[in-house]
């Protein structure tokens, strides 16, 4: 059950600490015009003797949000101990565009008492896109343990009402906070996570009759720790999701998720109304179509041919028009023109706003757009749903990039829009399988013949990716695969299967060979027939304990299968004994068979569940210990 707290704003709120906390008594009302902090007092902090391995430290790590100015102001205050830490006086602002700003200042205090002020000539402004800029600068006059401070003020054209705010840092933390000033007539709805994590989580009463302070705030913060295959930061990490809203009185101008469905949907509606371009196409492309199905295959298969998702988000920058004629767009642009297109033949689509399970896996209560990054539209035809994702441009109907698989989203419609859970595939479906004959020499040179074979779903990644290269570069990529297990292996010949055929399995084939990969004896070969899939994920996961859950990119199965031919004066010593291992989240099996002057390899690799909880990383551990040694392990041919 998730824990949701909402914050009522009082009426006129007693005479209060607003001096003493933020020595100003205005601070709430209006933005100073100089800085807004100071430099931290000496005798609170600390030495670099206190944090011997750490680079630099946050003395103050704080965002403030002015919401009805429009205004967000970013202050840090740190003490560089070391070159390890210089790397934090080179600092970026926040984008912006041609209607927004950005405000620089920053200064640093020396070892010997002394300021050196950030230069106006020194501050760069960066053109990112046509009209999308940054700015860049370094502070000046840096040593070690000396004290760096800037402030960033962004004043943009709308209001910052929602989002997710991190309190933790790659370096420890004295303070780090987080304060909105909020009009009085307006809700705060909240999410700390984990539930009770932060230190300071409620509204401060102020001299004001106009405006509300909210303060977020988490101390004396050890530096972020990362482990491999980490679950999202949102729910092991300090983190705090917020919302604004209006009061329930307002109740179309609530912060809900039907609300929030509802002014999407309009959005989608308004840039995507079908264009005289568009509906030509669409009617040309489904012309001699006689089945709903068939329509909506061809119109979405067009798409993912014809047009390329830029990145993946949310947004909508641009109307149909632009997008159709560019052909180029943000996921949401590009699933929205499909929307366009598929309604210009009467084919009605629900969108889909949905997470990436890297950001969040499980949503809280505090309904905004910020949680979504990614746009899928949902179509039900004949009491069939089938779900169209271009994300890749290469994925067939009903396939979901792995990303947005089994995650929430959020059902784009003009009332009752409402959160669902998308499909997800099983293991068994999401499938590679591999076959290479290998012929094996006296001489120890091994000459092979490779096949692989990727299900529907698990081919959209490869197919995005070659894709996006030349005929030379997909082979020189391939050569690259092939060498990182088979050393010194020489690429003969490959062949791609159809990029764009969306509704069958992707296949590569090629043919290899190496001098190097055999362990020769005057008397004995020892051959790895394990040639192309040596699983190294072991050393991920060689420390003794773990802090956080294991989040597998995928549930997948894993199909190997190696057929080794030697020479006939040779014989086979010795082969790795069978192994089978099965628990909750995998299962590994490699067995072998001898057949006359063949050795037939065979193993199974499958990850069953996406999550494991820390508490069963020695079983983890475990299981993929006794892989990576299994895939080490040689066969021994001796001469007769």
């Amino acid at each position: 059950m998730h824990k949701k707290k909402i914050a009522f704003a009082l009426a006129i709120l007693f005479l209060c600490c607003t001096k003493l906390i933020f020595g100003d008594d205005n601070w709430v009302e209006k933005l100073s015009s100089g800085w807004i902090r100071s430099f931290t007092p000496e005798n609170q902090i600390p030495s670099s003797s206190d944090y011997p391995t750490a680079g630099a430290i946050y003395l103050l790590d704080e965002d403030i949000f002015y919401v009805a100015d429009k205004i967000e102001v970013r202050v840090v205050i740190m003490k560089i101990f070391n070159r390890r830490g210089y790397e934090y006086t080179k600092v970026a602002t926040p984008f912006y565009r041609k209607d927004e700003s950005i405000e620089v200042r920053g200064r640093t205090r020396k070892k010997d008492g002394t300021t050196v002020e950030l230069k106006e000539e020194d501050i760069h402004e960066i053109s990112v896109s046509k009209d999308l800029k940054r700015k860049k600068f370094t502070l000046p006059g840096i040593e070690d343990d000396c004290l760096i401070h800037y402030e960033i003020i962004y004043r943009s054209e709308k209001y910052p009402l929602s989002g997710i705010r991190y309190f933790q840092n790659e370096e420890p933390t004295l303070l780090s906070r987080f304060n909105l000033i909020v009009p009085k007539d307006l809700q705060m709805i909240y999410y700390d996570s984990p539930p009770g994590i932060l230190d300071t989580a409620k509204e401060i009463p102020v001299h004001s009759e106009r405006m509300a302070l909210y303060t977020f705030a988490k101390r004396n913060l050890r530096a972020h720790e990362t482990e491999a295959f980490m679950p999202p930061l949102f729910h092991y990490s300090p983190s705090l999701a917020f919302s604004i809203t209006t009061s329930n009185d307002k109740e179309e101008l609530v912060a809900s998720w039907e609300n929030i469905s509802r002014w999407y949907f309009e959005t989608i509606n308004t840039h995507f109304a079908p264009t005289h371009q568009m509906k030509k196409l669409a009617k040309r492309l489904t012309k001699e179509c006689t089945e709903e199905k068939e329509k909506i295959e061809r119109i979405f298969y067009f798409v993912q041919s014809h047009f390329k998702v830029s990145f993946p988000s949310r947004s909508i920058f641009d109307v149909a028009r632009t997008i159709f004629n560019r052909q180029v767009g943000s996921s949401a642009e590009v699933s929205g023109i499909l929307y366009g297109l598929l309604k210009s033949v009467g084919i009605s689509s629900t969108p889909v706003l949905v997470l990436n399970r890297e950001m969040v896996m499980e949503l809280p209560d505090v309904p905004m757009l910020d949680w979504f990054s990614h746009l899928l539209l949902k179509v039900d035809v004949d009491g069939e749903e089938l779900w169209l994702d271009p994300y890749y441009g290469t994925n067939s109907v009903n396939c979901i990039s792995e990303g947005y698989q089994g995650v929430d989203g959020l059902l784009i419609q003009e009332s009752g829009g409402k959160l669902i859970k998308t499909p997800s595939l099983d293991y068994s479906e999401n499938s590679r399988v591999r076959m290479v004959n290998v012929e094996l020499s006296p001489g120890g040179l091994i000459e092979c013949e490779a096949r692989e074979i990727y299900s529907t779903s698990r081919s959209g990644r490869i197919k995005n990716l070659l894709r996006n290269l030349t005929i030379l570069e997909r082979k020189d990529e391939l050569a690259k695969r092939i060498c990182q297990f088979c050393p010194g292996a020489i690429l003969d010949t490959c062949q791609f299967g159809n990029l764009y055929n969306y509704e069958d399995d992707f296949q590569i084939y090629y043919r290899f060979h190496s001098f190097h990969y055999v362990q020769k004896t005057d008397s004995a070969l020892y051959l790895n027939p394990n040639i192309l899939n040596q699983d190294e994920t072991a050393k991920d996961f060689s420390e003794p304990t773990r802090i956080f859950p294991i989040m597998f990119d995928q549930v997948k199965t894993d199909l190997d299968s190696v057929t080794i031919n030697i020479p006939a004066s040779y014989k086979v010593a010795s082969v790795p004994d069978p192994i089978y291992l099965e628990n909750d989240f995998g299962e590994f099996r490699s067995e072998y068979r001898i057949q006359d002057n063949l050795i037939l390899y065979k193993r199974t690799f499958i990850i069953k569940e996406l999550i494991v909880p820390a508490g069963s990383y020695k079983n983890v551990k475990s299981f993929f210990n006794q892989i990576f040694e299994e895939d080490q392990k040689f066969i021994i041919i001796k001469k007769k």
